[in-house]
């Protein structure tokens, strides 16, 4: 068995190089990637669209300017309504129409972007993603809108934002009351919105510029070939050890049953006439009887009327065993010849033949002796043939 363990582990090495190097790959190719900027190479079309709270009686003001690798836009918070606001919007649009449009977000889970703000302020992001429930095509206002929050300074920055960890405010949440769960889905986004929030500074001219956004996820498509693939491997692998393993178990019994051959040969010797009367008796009545379940020292010691203590010493003289150690050497060498033999050899019939009535207690004295069950060896001697 050293050998096989050996060859195991030199063996394993190749899976575990043939996993890592899947893993590696898996990990690399299953990421899939939509970068929105620059706008014109971007594989999703959208467009920038401002608003402020001039629509609602403010005087709020945001511009957009021209950015090389983004975009950017200046805005300026003013005190006249209760809550004022400014933002950009990234609209996504119809390939050929330039028409607004809902995209399926939902193969994606970040958003990566680099961002610089002049002066440091405190932005939101937000999503508008179309509730079968509520919203109506078109309307914005009936959107769901989950949000979060960012800081930004002069120095550029880079930013992840986990899209499907935003929260849905309460405020909206209390405006649609048939909606109590703040779970949202992705499938049908409309925009994605970077505005103010209520700890940007009033009454001051600021400044935003965003550059590098792009959409993250996976390809779980890619993942299931790869788990497939691993699975693959690791099954040959298995194979493989299985059928070394019985080779191995199948070599091993066979040898120990070569040892033992010089014991039951010895029987054949020994029952050739001789002068030590005892001992021939003895030797004759086991290896004739030993199929017998009743068959004892006390029994063998009543029966040919000779001592317990004067029978182990003959065995241990003849074959340096007990009564009983030799009793088994007969009954499991039988037994393994039957199994090996007899491809339809049950393993209970077989403990019964060679005198074991509890086939449990011959199952335990099997494993002792050849280091695997009846029904493994019996597994293996088949799967040699």
């Amino acid at each position: 068995m050293i050998t096989f363990y050996k060859k195991f582990f030199l063996v394993l090495l190749a899976p575990l190089l043939l996993s890592a190097l899947v893993g590696f790959q898996l990990i690399y190719l299953s990421k899939t990637q939509s970068a929105l900027m620059p706008g014109q190479s971007s594989s999703i079309p959208w467009r920038a669209v401002l608003s402020s709270d001039v629509d609602n009686g403010g005087s709020s003001t945001v511009t957009l300017k021209e950015s090389e690798n983004g975009i950017a836009y200046d805005f300026l918070l003013t005190k006249t309504v209760q809550y004022p606001y400014a933002s950009l919007a990234i609209r996504f649009l119809e390939q050929e129409l330039n028409a607004n449009r809902h995209i399926d977000l939902s193969p994606y889970n970040k958003l990566r972007f680099d961002i610089r703000c002049q002066p440091e302020n405190i932005l939101s992001f937000t999503i508008f993603s179309f509730d079968e429930k509520v919203s109506k095509v078109g309307d914005l206002a009936t959107y769901r809108i989950p949000s979060t929050y960012f800081s930004c300074s002069p120095i550029s920055s880079t930013r992840e934002i986990q899209l499907d960890k935003l929260e849905t405010p309460d405020w909206w949440l209390s405006q649609n009351a048939s909606l109590a769960s703040k779970n949202y889905s992705l499938k049908k986004t409309s925009s994605i919105t970077f505005g103010n929030s209520a700890q940007s500074p009033l009454e001051i001219n600021s400044s935003v510029v965003i550059e590098n956004l792009v959409l993250e996820g996976r390809s779980w498509k890619k993942i299931v070939l790869g788990a497939a693939l691993l699975c693959t491997i690791w099954g040959a692998f298995a194979f493989w050890v299985f059928k070394e393993y019985v080779k191995t178990l199948t070599n091993k019994v066979q040898t120990r049953l070569q040892k033992d051959i010089p014991i039951i040969g010895y029987q054949q010797l020994s029952l050739e006439p001789h002068k030590d009367k005892e001992r021939d008796s003895l030797l004759r009545l086991m290896v004739t009887e030993y199929h017998n379940p009743d068959l004892s020292l006390d029994t063998t010691s009543k029966q040919l009327g000779m001592n317990k203590t004067k029978i182990n010493e003959i065995l241990k003289q003849e074959v340096g065993l007990t009564f009983n150690a030799y009793l088994n050497k007969l009954r499991l060498t039988e037994a393994a010849r039957l199994l090996a033999e007899n491809s339809a050899a049950n393993v209970g019939e077989a403990a019964h033949l060679v005198g074991y009535n509890n086939v449990s207690y011959f199952n335990r004295l099997f494993k002792t002796e050849y280091g695997c069950t009846p029904k493994e060896f019996k597994h293996s001697a088949v799967e040699k043939k």
